[in-house]
């Protein structure tokens, strides 16, 4: 099964992964975030969708909880310039986990 990967967040985030090759994405302010991303969400085609961590935190806990439920697609949530993100290793570690339904990196 073949799936895509989109971009949605602020310019600079779109910008960058556009330049590094995504074809697909969405440019959005953090008012229309959530509204964009659960359109997004109903859209099988997607895979992986990369997102802006800080516009990522601001959306509704129910839509949160239902994510953390989700292992397909994948949401990457990435830092902006202005507030770096927490440990990525850890992050990556989780999507992974939660993705394949066990750590990888257990022995």
């Amino acid at each position: 099964m073949k799936s895509n990967i989109i971009v949605l967040g602020d310019s600079p985030l779109v910008t960058g992964f556009t330049l590094a090759g995504i074809s697909k994405s969405l440019m959005t302010n953090p008012d229309s975030f959530q509204k964009n991303l659960e359109t997004i969400l109903e859209d099988t085609t997607y895979g992986v969708i990369i997102v802006n961590s800080e516009m990522f935190g601001t959306i509704d806990w129910r839509l949160k909880k239902k994510l953390d439920n989700l292992a397909y697609p994948v949401i990457v949530q990435v830092a902006d310039a202005k507030n770096p993100g927490k440990d990525e290793n850890e992050e990556m570690r989780a999507l992974i986990k939660r993705a394949l339904g066990f750590d990888i990196n257990k022995k």
